[in-house]
């Protein structure tokens, strides 16, 4: 899920690696007057590009975990609110306005829209994403604490069976929020990781594919076009998001 959009950044990075190998092969005839495409330079950039991504990689694990943590939580939900409504119906002296009050609580928890999330390498947009994300679960998690009060208010509701008890349901209301919690707690710092390694790779006035790309066009300045070490180089590719 969330790793395979490492991969488009992690390839720019090590494609000026890889560049800067090339460079290094060429000696002596690759001098330009432009200090920034320097071979010195371009491995700086490299590096620092290269442990930005790094702290990337570090703090998407933990984002991921709590993310299927939490989807391991609430997807079986639905399917559990089914068995619920079965248990609530069979139980003394609850009439037809009482489940029509369940099923009201029912439905809003069932009733969020889990439109996924456009894919996208811009922070600004990664957060919007999130927050939506988290108002969602957040509102389930709400929703869930408007059912437990219909399920305390009714006189006669105290099922032998531990899944459908209330106190059941208040446990996993607080699993719920440990769980949306935690999401929020490791996506902050990714985020921020994230926006730095853009600013390196795309988005500084002197960003690794601008002067990636600057160094192939001044080494097609210096080398024929047709050689074999010029072709290799210029597969290397860099691109903006």
């Amino acid at each position: 899920m969330a790793s395979t959009s490492e991969v488009g950044h992690a390839k720019n990075i090590a494609n000026l690696n890889l560049l800067n190998t090339n460079i290094a092969a060429l000696g002596t005839i690759y001098n330009p007057s432009n200090p920034k495409l320097v071979l010195s330079n371009l491995q700086t950039i490299y590096t620092n590009a290269f442990a930005k991504q790094e702290s990337v990689n570090t703090l998407l694990a933990p984002y991921s975990v709590a993310v299927d943590e939490r989807e391991a939580i609430f997807k079986p939900f639905n399917s559990e609110l089914t068995k619920l409504r079965k248990a609530y119906k069979a139980t003394e002296g609850v009439t037809s306005a009482d489940l029509e009050n369940f099923m009201t609580a029912v439905r809003k928890l069932k009733g969020v829209k889990k439109t996924p999330p456009k894919k996208t390498n811009d922070p600004n947009e990664e957060q919007i994403n999130h927050s939506t994300s988290q108002m969602s679960y957040d509102q389930r998690t709400n929703n869930l604490d408007a059912l437990i009060a219909i399920l305390q208010n009714t006189p006669n509701y105290a099922p032998n069976e531990t899944e459908y008890q209330i106190a059941t349901y208040q446990n996993k209301k607080t699993a719920m929020l440990q769980k949306t919690q935690a999401v929020a707690n490791t996506f902050i710092p990714l985020n921020k990781a994230r926006e730095e390694r853009n600013k390196t790779v795309y988005d500084d006035t002197d960003n690794l594919v601008d002067l990636g790309n600057k160094a192939k066009d001044y080494i097609a300045t210096i080398l024929d076009t047709k050689a074999s070490q010029y072709k290799a180089i210029a597969k290397i590719k860099f691109k903006k998001r």
